[in-house]
């Protein structure tokens, strides 16, 4: 199989000569227009469109400096061509031009070398990446742009709809997990974050739950359809809309709620509701812990959603040590991430102290409730908050509508 070398410059002739006339086809440069006619060793500089429908009968080896060379990698990349070598990394190696074309003409030697060059790409990339960690700072990030930030403004035109939708109700959810971050390092979204999620206190939980089974629609989803809590009901996955137009849609999951609204053109999604209990102040956590591990445990044996709701709901109004009134002990509910605040190990309460009262917090210009110290849920919630995740820049969820 012939060679193109992408790139006519330097790198490009050194590769000619080092590989030699007869196993180069062509060259290909970003440089040269279409319909022009350009030639370098006698071999003709294609330009990259003629190059985009000829490439699958050639080995591609881009001859770029290195800091050129991730440019082009990301063109090819995004026109699709997948394999491709990297000259300068080829010459690390030391092999002779021979021993190339050997392995050129063996499919899984040549495998190799396409994934030694990706290794390679991934091992700069992840040197950028700890290098920008090192010297940016994370709480001057320039917001998200274009229809990802479009679609994070209207998430809260509809998250400010829903709350006047249940104003009567006199509840306060609270921002949590990466709003509150986004609120407190940039005074809204994290510019790569595409949901909302806010907490509430367990008598507020219920009757916000209360009054979506009146007004609202309660659903459970079990894979292949929903079950309607309040009349059970089978409902038929892509039957929501029609069923409950125009309807805020609660999804009932066992670890959250997720709210979204049903439109002409499909469900919208509003949030997440997590909730938390105060816990009795006699009460341990060590204890506590335990008997979180043991639901969940149990939990992990149920197949059905809505069985896992209804075991998970059971054994939350079992426990005795949860209080109705406000303890010094404030603590996710089991039926909020299993009973866990976050990634680090717990062996405290979380104050409650500072939590209440809460305060307003700037949010994208619009105001929200807060922990009266979000740093004290945050360290419960996350390792380091004021550091670059390890999904910087990556959109967690694959979609933002409910489904």
């Amino acid at each position: 199989m012939k060679l193109i070398l992408f790139g006519a410059g330097i790198l490009g002739q050194e590769a000619y000569d080092f590989l030699g006339e007869d196993q180069v086809f062509c060259f290909c440069d970003n440089a040269v227009k279409n319909g022009e006619r350009k030639f370098l060793f006698q071999k003709n500089i294609m330009p990259f469109d003629k190059y985009k429908e000829i490439y699958q009968n050639y080995i591609t080896i881009v001859c770029l400096g290195y800091n050129f060379c991730m440019e082009v990698c990301e063109q090819l990349n995004k026109a699709g061509v997948k394999d491709y070598l990297i000259y300068e990394r080829l010459k690390e190696s030391g092999k002779t031009a021979d021993e190339f074309i050997r392995l050129f003409q063996d499919r899984q030697e040549l495998d190799k070398l396409y994934k030694d060059g990706y290794k390679y790409l991934l091992h700069r990339t992840r040197m950028q990446l700890q290098y920008l960690k090192r010297h940016v700072d994370i709480k001057t990030l320039k917001p998200a742009v274009g229809d990802f930030r479009k679609h994070q403004l209207e998430l809260i035109q509809r998250v400010s709809e829903f709350f006047e939708f249940v104003n009567d109700l006199n509840i306060s959810p609270f921002l949590i997990f990466g709003n509150l971050i986004g609120a407190v390092r940039h005074h809204g979204f994290i510019p790569w974050d595409d949901d909302f999620d806010f907490g509430l206190i367990r008598s507020e939980y219920e009757k916000l739950l209360l009054f979506a089974q009146e007004q609202c629609a309660v659903l459970i989803y079990c894979g292949d359809y929903w079950i309607d809590t309040c009349t059970g009901n089978i409902v038929e996955k892509n039957k929501i809309c029609q069923i409950y137009p125009n309807t805020y849609i609660f999804n009932l999951r066992p670890n959250f709620i997720q709210i979204g609204k049903s439109t002409e053109f499909g469900q919208q999604y509003v949030m997440d509701i997590w909730v938390y209990d105060f816990y009795k102040n006699q009460y341990d956590i060590n204890e506590h812990m335990k008997w979180v591990r043991e639901i969940n445990s149990e939990v992990k044996k149920i197949e059905n959603n809505k069985d896992k709701v209804d075991f998970i709901r059971s054994k939350q109004k079992e426990l005795s040590v949860v209080s109705n009134e406000m303890t010094e002990n404030f603590f996710p509910g089991i039926d909020n991430s299993g009973g866990f605040p976050g990634i680090i190990s717990v062996d405290s309460w979380i104050p409650t102290k500072d939590i209440f009262p809460l305060k307003k917090i700037i949010f994208e210009y619009t105001e929200f409730l807060a922990p009266n110290k979000p740093e004290t849920l945050l360290k419960y919630q996350y390792k380091d908050y004021m550091e670059f995740p390890d999904d910087m820049g990556i959109i967690t969820h694959a979609a933002t509508e409910a489904e």
